[in-house]
């Protein structure tokens, strides 16, 4: 439990706490991204194109 102890120090949750929350905000970005994509290929396939 050493690791735990060392990662719970301030110092260092002042960096991680940063680094999560982008990687997070990155990766809920890229998920809605993705849902929007498949919505769209749906509609494409069921024969409405949104781009006309």
């Amino acid at each position: 439990m050493e690791w735990l102890n060392q990662i719970l120090k301030p110092e260092i949750l002042s960096l991680l706490i940063p680094i999560v929350a982008i990687v997070g905000a990155f990766a809920v970005a890229a998920l809605n991204a993705h849902h929007k994509h498949q919505e769209r290929i749906e509609r494409i396939k069921q024969g409405f194109n949104p781009e006309k």
